[in-house]
Parts: structure tokens; sequence; C-alpha cells
């Protein structure tokens, strides 16, 4: 045998005997994705499946190994997320049956995908939170360029998850939404509170119906004037507790930097001293400036809250 010959042998052999991620024993690639966060996690296990049965087990037994009632797309880099289309939310969502496991969803960094991936929740029975602000805890929600959130894509499928269920406790929505004033936008939003409305959900302190608060009988700001248009009240955005506005019971807070709804106990807040915004205590630290005016309804903002 030539020497040529033992060599195209040895390279035959090697290449037999090569080791692909594929042929992995399933207990290492679980081992692998423990370390991964749930939206990579995710992805991985759709990167390795295939038509072929046993490789679609595999995937299976990876997406077993935790469990899918949270979503949240800001356990991931910024870039990565900025990668999500609506192809991998689609395949993402019906790897985990999120019709019957997805009870909070939060899309941050999503921002170049259109909505349509979110078809398959039209049917959902879980889901109880969906933020599509974009934007991660302490984010200001402003973005740019604008995200490709589209409101005919994505209001139908919110429509079609009020009108078959009450799982929905809590939704954030884009201000890129919040800032069109739509004519779509603007009744669904009525739709929406008439919603929650019929949900009659009641305050934790003092177990009563929450809108059934005098002048603030409202779920959601209605007026496209007000900075809170669009914006979801009585709910807290982290505990999705529910806390009326009465004397005696209010500790919840609308952020002015983030635009976030938070109580005392998951998110302690500052009032600025110099206008009447109130921050989260982990967003960014208030100056003040002395060309405040005091006594103008609604009072001009220092310098650190006009922003």
């Amino acid at each position: 045998m030539s020497s040529s010959d033992n060599i195209k042998r040895q390279r035959t052999t090697s290449s037999n005997n090569e080791i692909h991620i594929a042929n992995l024993p399933d207990g290492i690639l679980v081992g692998i994705s423990s370390y991964l966060a749930k939206p990579s996690l995710a992805l991985f296990a759709i990167a390795i499946s295939s038509n072929n049965s046993q490789r679609t087990q595999t995937s299976k037994i990876i997406l077993s190994s935790t469990d899918w009632e949270v979503l949240d797309f800001d356990d991931i880099e910024k870039s990565l997320a900025k990668q999500i289309s609506d192809d991998h939310i689609d395949k993402m969502l019906k790897s985990i049956d999120a019709v019957n496991n997805l009870k909070i969803l939060k899309l941050a960094g999503c921002v170049n995908m259109t909505g349509s991936g979110l078809d398959v929740l039209r049917s959902s029975v879980a889901i109880e939170q969906i933020d599509m602000s974009l934007v991660g805890k302490n984010e200001v929600p402003l973005i740019e360029p604008e995200p490709l959130l589209s409101e005919s894509l994505v209001i139908p499928i919110l429509d079609d998850i009020i009108s078959r269920g009450n799982s929905l406790t809590q939704l954030e929505l884009p201000k890129k939404w919040r800032n069109a004033h739509s004519i779509r936008f603007t009744l669904f939003l009525g739709r929406y509170n008439n919603y929650l409305a019929r949900q009659r959900h009641r305050c934790l302190k003092c177990d009563r119906i929450c809108e059934e608060v005098g002048d603030h009988d409202e779920w959601i700001t209605l007026t496209p004037q007000t900075r809170w248009y669009g914006t979801q009240h009585f709910t807290c955005t982290q505990c999705l507790k529910h806390i009326c506005w009465r004397d005696e019971c209010g500790d919840d807070t609308w952020c002015k930097k983030c635009e976030k709804l938070l109580c005392q106990e998951c998110s302690p807040s500052t009032k600025c001293s110099q206008c009447y915004y109130s921050f989260c205590n982990a967003c960014d630290e208030m100056k003040h400036y002395p060309s405040v005016i005091i006594g103008v309804d609604p009072p001009i903002l220092c310098g650190q809250c006009a922003l």
C-alpha cells in the first residue's frame, strides 16, 4: 500500500469518527443548555432540531429541562435581541407550547420584529402579562430609530386574547404607538379598558374594586394629550398585584423615566423635590436646577425631570 493510500485512509477514518453536536448524548446537551438564558435556550433547542426524529426528541428534552412561565428577552444581550425576527418568535412560542405554558412575555430589545410572530398567542389560556415597551428595566421607552412593531398586526392578536379569556392582567404598549395617537390604537385602548373593568379586580389592601375611586375610574389613560396616555393603572408591572388609588392604599408610583407603574414593595421611588414627578430609585439620580417655576399647573419641571 502506498503512502498516499495510507494518508487517504487516515483522513477517511478521522472524518468518520468526528464528533458532531448532533451526536452528543442528551445529558451533555441539557447540561450545555442549562447555562443559557431562556431565550437563548429556546433558540438552541430549535437550532438542533430537524426532521430527524431522534434530534427532535433531543430538542424536546432540552426544552423540558426548565419551566416556560416567563420568557424575558431582557435576559440576553441587546445585540442578540435586535436580531430576533418574527420567525424566531413564532418558532419559540410554538416550541414551548406558549398557549398553555407562557404567563409572562417581555420583548425587550426585539425592535426588528413586526408582531406577526405573536399570532400563536391568539388562543392563549395562560398569558398574564405582555410587555411590548421593547425596553428593559429602568430604560427610557423612547427608541431610535423607531421599532418595527405594527399596530395593524398586533392589535387584532390582542383583541383575540381579551375576547377569548380573562387571564391577561397587565399590558405595556410601545411608546411609538402612544406617541402616534392613531384612531386604531385609541379604540383598542377603550376595548382593553372595558375588558379590565369587567374583571372587577380588587385592591390587594382594601379588597374593594380598584376603579371605583371617585374621579379615577379608568384602567387605562384614554386621553391622548396626557403623558400617561396608553398606560395601565392599578397594576404593578413587576408583581402584577392590584392596588387602588384610595389614600389609605395607594403606594404605587408611575416613574417619569422608565414610564412603568411599580408598587413601593417592588421598587421604592423618590418624588422630585422641585416638581410632582416620581422616579424609581433604580432609575437615574435626579438633579435639580433653579429654573423651576412653582405654582404652575402643570408645573414646569426641573432640569432633569424635563428631559
